[in-house]
């Protein structure tokens, strides 16, 4: 798990200069903030942060905000962005989502945006959102969700970035939670088109990588094997489609 995370904080301090206010990196995040509907005297976690796209959001609505992440170079990012913003209600922890730092029910609201595909095992980290999420809280997980199996979907998301581990099934997300502690409240899905130029640059993927990708996608468009991503043509550039799911849970009473 430690080799792992090494190979998160290289993938994440290369790319945490793409983590910009628009584009890919910010995408979703106001149908994410529909579904969580923060409380203005909440205490929000965000788990896996990055540069805390969902938590700087979240801190126009709630009290306060603790964004933690593996990698430093990203929390800078998203510190740089509060700061010039006037945010003063969020914070930025340095942390492992698998060893939250924090006493049982600590949070109102614990939520994670897009992390769960690069965790080593993903049971630790969401057995940690639960812990630290009050009774009465809840937990909110959003991440890629698989549409039937097929194992390109991952080849090829490796292929452009070796921290992703799996795309797991709606259906895994919730039992995730559900072995966890928690009982799931809400799910909701979302199709979120990207265009493949843009995803590849943030992650300077290398060129052969580049063409064995986009190859692949041509090719499922010209009736060849399917990806998992979805290919369409739009305005003659190459796009593809990933399916979120954001899914809210509360804690089931400790016995």
């Amino acid at each position: 798990m430690d080799e792992h995370n090494e190979v998160v904080r290289r993938e994440f301090t290369r790319q945490a200069a793409t983590f910009t206010p628009t584009g890919w990196a910010a995408s979703g995040v106001d149908w994410i903030l529909e579904a969580i509907r923060p409380a203005a005297d909440e205490h929000v976690l965000e788990v896996a942060a990055g540069a805390g796209h969902l938590g700087r959001a979240l801190a126009g609505r709630a009290a306060h905000v603790t964004a933690l992440d593996l990698t430093p170079a990203v929390l800078q990012q998203g510190k740089r962005a509060a700061d010039d913003a006037g945010q003063r209600n969020i914070v930025f922890q340095l942390g492992d989502a698998a060893r939250l730092p924090y006493l049982d029910g600590s949070f109102d609201i614990v939520a994670s945006r897009l992390s769960v595909h690069h965790f080593a095992d993903p049971h630790g980290p969401v057995a940690e959102m639960v812990r630290v999420c009050r009774p009465t809280g809840r937990v909110a997980l959003v991440d890629l969700v698989a549409v039937g199996p097929c194992r390109t979907r991952d080849r090829l998301e490796r292929l452009r970035d070796p921290s992703h581990t799996r795309t797991h099934t709606l259906a895994e997300l919730c039992a995730l939670l559900d072995g966890a502690g928690a009982t799931v409240l809400s799910k909701q899905t979302m199709d979120n088109p990207l265009r493949l130029t843009d995803w590849m640059d943030r992650t300077e993927t290398p060129g052969p990588v580049r063409t064995e990708i986009e190859a692949a996608l041509h090719a499922e468009l010209s009736g060849g094997p399917e990806t998992g991503l979805r290919p369409h043509l739009r305005d003659a550039e190459l796009w593809f489609t990933h399916l979120w799911a954001t899914i809210l849970a509360t804690p089931r009473p400790r016995s």
